[in-house]
């Protein structure tokens, strides 16, 4: 009895260990695949993805504990989001990589001091407009392949981002960014006084040239103006997306020759003029007056960027729209953050690729800030409606977007000394002249931009 309960016993031991075995294979047909796996070096990060499950690539032990300090131009309310990502991130991913955001006011002259001492922190937001001055500058590294690698591998990651936004951030074939949003302009509109009116705005497509005069018109009447036009940035900016819905650009292909003072500048500035005349002509100057007086309620819209969502929200009145559509082809001003590195280091560089792989998986979250994020996958998401309505409201405009070239100095030398100080003066009847204010102002730039060139060869 003695052994055949040996025996007994033996074989019971088997047959468990047996079935220990083929439970934890999980290769059979039954089995249940595993979702994810440690990389090469046997750690993996995570984060809840837009739909709440955890996704968000594996990452090499290259950036293993590594600590990261990213400068930024977010010092509103987007910097504090930006913050709340860059903890969860650094709490959650089981590298050990620290990541700490630092909001900088005037960042650019800040980069440029740490880089004159040496004291660089390993990352930067940038805005699209200043990667290629901050290229020429030595200030942004290319990032390795293996960064690329890290951040999620670089096709996919071109798959996911509009040709402009990601041509934004290469400069002479080396990948120094990687997009993180697209801020457009917006439509804010008086829901109250659309409805009054018995106009609708639509919600699946711009409004067209004729909807949106006629509600001009309909609105602009018992002190109330239609649309509100100011002067300096509004105007400046619906100037570069009329010129482009009109056919036109404000530059050539290479960023060598302003190209604002064609057929279509002058026809995108009177436009804007006339426009301004019948509306709002005593509107102008610096803050933003415009916005003010929407929401003031007198003014039945107003465009403007995105970073005034977080205001335009607390009043219940405020509707959200895309730009309206006045030409034949659609464009839509905007600008874009984009993710850089200020580091060769490679562990330094890997902790960052994972970080900003990590981020742009999760830029749904990014939409808190009133930005619209960049990666489609995160734009096309349904969570994005309830992460942040008035976002999902416009974020088709950014397949509209264009972006200049990636040239150092050409943002200032077409805009802030170029077009703008001759529309501004032609839209407050202190020029009559558009045509020659444009071709005396495109002159001034073509020579800032020669002059850029030598400076920065």
């Amino acid at each position: 009895m003695k052994a055949m309960s040996r025996r007994v016993c033996l074989a019971v031991l088997l047959a468990m260990f047996a079935s220990l075995i083929a439970a934890c294979g999980g290769g059979g047909g039954g089995g249940t695949a595993a979702t994810s796996a440690p990389a090469a070096g046997g750690a993996a990060t995570s984060a809840p993805a837009a739909g709440g499950t955890a996704s968000a690539g594996a990452c090499s032990d290259a950036g293993k504990g590594q600590q990261i300090t990213m400068w930024s131009p977010l010092t509103g309310p987007d910097g504090d989001e930006m913050t709340g990502l860059a903890n969860k991130f650094s709490q959650e991913n089981s590298l050990g990589i620290k990541v700490t955001h630092t909001a900088q006011p005037d960042y650019l002259q800040k980069l440029n001091t740490a880089a004159a001492g040496g004291s660089l922190p390993e990352m930067t937001v940038i805005r699209a407009g200043d990667i290629g001055e901050m290229v020429a500058r030595n200030v942004l590294k290319p990032m390795s392949d293996a960064a690329l690698t890290e951040a999620g591998g670089v096709d996919k990651l071109k798959g996911e981002f509009t040709e402009a936004v990601w041509k934004a951030g290469e400069v002479k074939g080396k990948r120094h960014t990687i997009p993180l949003d697209t801020h457009p302009l917006v439509l804010y509109y008086n829901k109250d006084m659309f409805q009054k009116a018995g106009i609708t705005m639509p919600t699946d497509r711009p409004m067209t040239k004729e909807e949106f005069e006629k509600a001009v018109d309909a609105l602009n009447k018992n002190g109330v103006a239609g649309v509100a036009i100011g002067t300096a940035f509004q105007t400046g900016a619906w100037f570069q997306a009329l010129i482009r819905q009109f056919g036109g650009d404000i530059t050539n292909s290479d960023g060598t020759q302003a190209t604002y003072n064609s057929d279509q500048g002058v026809q995108a500035a009177t436009y804007i003029h006339d426009l301004k005349a019948k509306t709002t002509p005593q509107v102008n100057g610096a803050g933003d007056p415009e916005v003010k007086l929407f929401q003031q309620q007198k003014a039945a819209m107003v465009f403007h960027g995105p970073w005034h969502i977080s205001d335009m929200v607390k009043l219940p009145f405020v509707g959200f729209a895309e730009m309206p559509q006045i030409g034949s082809t659609y464009s839509v001003w905007g600008n874009s953050h984009q993710l850089a590195m200020t580091t060769e280091d490679p562990a330094k560089q890997a902790a960052a690729g994972c970080w900003i792989g990590w981020l742009s998986q999760n830029s749904v979250q990014w939409a808190k800030a009133g930005q619209v994020p960049a990666r489609k996958s995160a734009r096309e998401s349904a969570d994005l409606a309830t992460v942040s309505p008035p976002v999902a409201a416009f974020a088709k405009e950014v397949e509209a977007v264009k972006f200049l070239p990636p040239v150092a100095g050409l943002e200032g030398a077409l805009w802030g000394q170029g077009f703008e100080p001759a529309l501004n003066a032609y839209l407050l009847g202190q020029s009559t002249d558009i045509k020659k204010g444009l071709d005396d102002a495109a002159a001034k730039s073509d020579q800032i931009i020669k002059d850029n060139a030598a400076k920065y060869k």
